[in-house]
């Protein structure tokens, strides 16, 4: 007899204050979980969208990671940190007397229009401030600590600036990004090519490629009948097996004809119940050979458990 996994994706809704590795526990005690992965963190003064894969869609946690992002940011004028957020070591605070300057020099359609010369950037360093490892060590305690750091540059791509605004501590505007770019390095940038102390007060990411904010709930509200299967998230052709078929596939071999036309990432196999995804394929190219390859058997026919939802 199988028994299903407790799998799905979570879309949850992180608050300021905690590291995505804070929310990734919490959410295992609120749902009984063992296993919940994650899309892509927020740094810890940072909100909005999380994507988290639980149970054995944790094998699905690559096909978000080089989704394009897109964020809500409020600048703080005046006040610079080293690290471009909230939680950085105060460098320059100046507020009371540089917004005035600011909102002299940067009228409303202005900002708009240095704001929109962001989308000619193609590459970025990131910020020295920042959680990478360099030699097993925060990049980050390494600044801190007086050791040299080589600010390695990386290409990003911004599609879009839009809803700029005058804000009562600055201005805000939302912001369409490759994946990988850092919007408080964008911030340090600006403060240096201005020469105003600038620095991020909120962001708020509010997509992952197609998937938005629309029915996220925050921490209290979650539970697990907010789990999402792959149909709602990752649809994906499917190829249906019979009894003898499926006895190949869990055994990882290879069933040869009426299989899905290609696409980029792949296709199932799903069971006769049209529920259960037995595997998760890729197309080698080589129809000649092995057509596709498996990226995932959801089956351990030694523990007879099998992948449902």
């Amino acid at each position: 007899m199988s028994k299903p996994y407790h799998s799905g994706f979570l879309f949850v809704y992180k608050p300021p204050g905690i590291t995505s590795s804070d929310l990734v526990l919490k959410t295992k005690r609120i749902l009984g979980q063992k296993s919940v992965g994650h899309t892509g963190t927020l740094d810890r003064f940072a909100e909005g969208l999380l994507i988290l894969p639980c149970g054995d869609y944790t094998a699905f946690s690559q096909v978000f990671l080089g989704k394009d992002k897109s964020y809500f940011a409020e600048v703080v004028v005046g006040l610079k940190t080293d690290s471009g957020d909230p939680d950085g070591v105060v460098e320059v605070d100046e507020r009371n007397t540089i917004r005035p300057r600011f909102a002299s020099e940067f009228p409303i359609q202005q900002l708009e229009e240095e704001l929109k010369k962001l989308t000619a950037l193609t590459s970025q360093k990131a910020p020295k401030i920042s959680a990478l490892k360099v030699g097993g060590k925060r990049q980050s305690d390494l600044v801190r600590e007086g050791s040299p750091v080589e600010e390695k540059e990386r290409p990003i791509r911004i599609d879009k600036v839009a809803d700029v605004m005058q804000t009562e501590l600055g201005f805000s505007f939302r912001i369409h990004v490759s994946s990988g770019t850092y919007i408080r390095k964008i911030i340090l940038d600006l403060s240096e090519k201005w020469g105003i102390p600038l620095s991020l007060g909120r962001l708020v990411r509010e997509s992952i490629g197609e998937y938005n904010l629309d029915g996220v709930g925050t921490l209290d509200q979650i539970s697990s009948k907010d789990l999402r299967n792959w149909k709602e998230v990752f649809p994906l052709p499917v190829r249906i097996v019979d009894e003898a078929e499926k006895k190949a596939v869990i055994h990882g071999g290879y069933i040869w004809d009426k299989l899905p036309k290609p696409v980029e990432n792949g296709f199932y196999i799903v069971d006769a119940d049209e529920k259960t995804i037995l595997a998760w394929c890729d197309y080698e190219g080589k129809p000649e050979h092995i057509p596709y390859r498996y990226r995932k058997v959801f089956f351990d026919p030694s523990a007879k458990i099998m992948f449902s939802k």
